[in-house]
């Protein structure tokens, strides 16, 4: 996994509007139901992942996903009340950060996209974007990649 500190959001309501899953989500991830775990995404040089949530935690686990435990991943969290989107596409760890006092208990709208080198996080409309060190910008491959994990992982 690329990040030792990885800590699960203790109470967090999440509407995952799109996925490559073609459909609206809405749930609810507390101590019973720590995660949710969602088929693979396909995040081709040019996607877009989209979600919202709402929780008074001021630090955890939005969203993880990566090629399988070689280089690629992508960890969206709430640190300090701020939205941190850590990622590599094989040219090294980057982050973006946006937003403040995101743990205010309203419905925040994040969007990832991307756009070949480009990578951006927006938040209720703010965005941040950064270009990627390397030559290659493809996430890992598909029948390796991990599912995506929603407010935490699983012990293993």
């Amino acid at each position: 996994m690329a990040s030792g500190d990885v800590t699960t959001m203790r109470r967090v309501l999440f509407c995952l509007l799109s996925l490559s899953l073609n459909r609206n989500l809405a749930f609810v991830l507390d101590k019973q139901n720590p995660y949710s775990q969602f088929r693979k995404w396909n995040a081709a040089p040019n996607g877009t992942l989209e979600l919202e949530f709402k929780t008074d935690q001021p630090n955890g686990l939005l969203l993880y996903t990566d090629d399988g435990g070689t280089y690629d991943f992508f960890e969206l969290k709430l640190v300090n009340g701020a939205l941190r989107l850590r990622y590599n596409l094989g040219g090294g760890a980057q982050i973006i950060t946006v937003g403040s006092n995101l743990n205010d208990g309203h419905w925040h709208k994040v969007q990832v996209a991307r756009r070949d080198e480009h990578t951006s996080l927006a938040v209720d409309g703010i965005a941040q974007s950064k270009i990627s060190r390397g030559k290659e910008f493809a996430f890992g491959k598909f029948n390796t990649n991990s599912d995506v994990f929603v407010g935490g992982i699983p012990p293993s």
